[in-house]
């Protein structure tokens, strides 16, 4: 939410309030009526499309990734390692250069690389399994490591989803309140041109609107030109 979006919705909620609190006021003018209820349900709409835009924030489920992302790799440089121990020793060298993988390689890879070189080590550790239990390697960790990297890559695309999801909301925030400002501008109007004998309401009105110059108290009389000098 942006600072000006926010202090928007402040302003749309209190006036929203004030408009209740004072609904003797209008209530029996239809044409304003209407307006202010198109007004309450615009206040309403946008705090739904904030929530909306909250509950659609990728930022904790990146961060979820992220720490799932830094295990798993973790489990897989440790099965190159056991795998390249068993290279070395038997100089199979076409497997130590599939598996032989720095592990800052998997933090600076971009994502989509780094989850290759983890499949072509399970791979290698799936078609070496007869020949390495000595080294550690066993069936249940390779399965583990398969559902684990198969999970991964199905939160892959999912991120996208969340953020194109926020930006749909985003577009709804900022055309909700655009609806909202119309809404406003018209009530500014009807109420200085309809309301007689309400000065006390219209001048809470824009104090809770904030508009300079569109309405003067008229506890304020106009100044002479002696007092303007």
């Amino acid at each position: 939410m942006e600072l000006r979006e926010k202090t928007f919705w402040e302003m749309l909620k209190e006036s929203v309030s004030y408009l209740h609190k004072n609904e003797n006021v209008w209530m029996n003018l239809a044409v304003i009526a209407v307006d202010v209820d198109a007004l309450e349900g615009n206040e309403q709409e946008l705090d739904l499309a904030f929530k909306a835009q909250d509950a659609n924030d990728p930022g904790g489920y990146v961060d979820q990734k992220n720490k799932q992302l830094a295990a798993f790799f973790r489990k897989i440089y440790k099965l190159g390692r056991k795998l390249s121990f068993y290279a070395k020793n038997n100089g199979d060298k076409v497997l130590l250069n599939d598996i032989d993988v720095p592990e800052s390689a998997f933090v600076l890879l971009p994502e989509k690389e780094a989850l290759i070189k983890c499949s072509t080590i399970l791979k290698r550790g799936i078609e070496y399994l007869p020949k390495t239990a000595d080294y550690g390697i066993t069936i249940d960790e390779l399965e583990n490591l398969t559902t684990e990297l198969s999970a991964l890559e199905k939160m892959q695309p999912t991120i996208g989803i969340i953020t194109n999801d926020r930006k749909s909301a985003r577009r709804s925030i900022k055309e909700v309140i655009a609806e909202g400002r119309i809404l406003l501008d018209k009530l500014d109007d009807a109420f200085e041109g309809m309301i007689d004998d309400a000065d006390a309401f219209i001048d809470g009105w824009f104090a809770i609107r904030k508009i300079k110059g569109r309405h003067q108290p008229k506890d304020k009389t106009p100044k002479g030109p002696e007092e303007n000098n």
